[in-house]
């Protein structure tokens, strides 16, 4: 038994909301990786399945989960800051 992830990556096409999307599937625990943010041709190369790790891996369990996260990479960062301001005493 072992204590370690050990992924099996495959290339998927998935259309999800009218959007193709070319991403990442382990065939472990069913994962799916940011395209947008790691090279899927070195983690899933066309035809074959690696098992390849990295620490900056972004990972998410639902394509609705994945397509919200790719839809942030659109965005300029100021407009998902949260203002604070200090309250009167």
């Amino acid at each position: 038994m072992s204590l370690f992830w050990e992924p099996r990556w495959v290339r998927k096409r998935i259309v999800h909301e009218g959007m193709e999307i070319v991403t990442c599937q382990d065939e472990v625990n069913k994962l799916y990786l940011c395209p947008l943010c790691i090279d899927i041709d070195k983690v899933c190369p066309e035809g074959r399945a690696t098992n390849f790790i990295s620490e900056d891996m972004v990972t998410f369990f639902t394509i609705s989960d994945l397509v919200n996260h790719m839809r942030t990479h659109g965005s300029p960062r100021y407009e998902k800051r949260i203002s604070v301001s200090k309250g009167r005493e």
